[in-house]
């Protein structure tokens, strides 16, 4: 029902392929997990956004995005390599242009496959995130399982 209300509103009605009611985000070893608390019925719509609800390959945006369907939070998720600002680029890019919501509603995840020692500040990545464009950014390697 969530992703039904979501793809009339952002009028995707020729996506809906895009739009799943799933938890996880999976690619080249890496890994996005929303985990839920027993008996919670919580819904979430998880978004197909690079390659299919934005299919410009020319055009910077995320890999998946999540609707939190109780309140409207959003979760912009890349899975990348090693190119944590880049990354960081798609999340906003998806956040002022293909999926604009309130900052307050949302969060930004990076699963790198190694978060490099030297070369991108990521506090400073976090503290840009946090001051306009969300609520906070989180950055690892592998997998993040985000706790709900």
């Amino acid at each position: 029902m969530c992703c039904k209300k979501l793809i009339e509103e952002l009028k995707a009605e020729n996506k809906k392929e895009c739009f799943e009611n799933k938890l996880t985000a999976e690619e080249n070893g890496r890994k996005f997990t929303i985990k839920l608390p027993k008996k919670s019925q919580e819904k979430f719509c998880r978004i197909k956004v690079d390659g299919c609800f934005v299919n410009d390959k020319n055009v910077e945006k995320c890999d998946f995005a999540f609707h939190r369907c109780s309140n409207d939070d959003r979760y912009f998720v890349e899975l990348k390599g090693i190119k944590i600002k880049k990354g960081f680029n798609q999340i906003v890019r998806t956040i002022t242009t293909h999926l604009p919501s309130p900052k307050e509603k949302n969060y930004g995840f990076i699963v790198a496959s190694r978060v490099p020692k030297s070369g991108v500040d990521i506090n400073k990545l976090k503290i840009e995130f946090r001051k306009k464009y969300g609520m906070a950014l989180k950055v690892q390697s592998r997998q993040i399982i985000h706790q709900v």
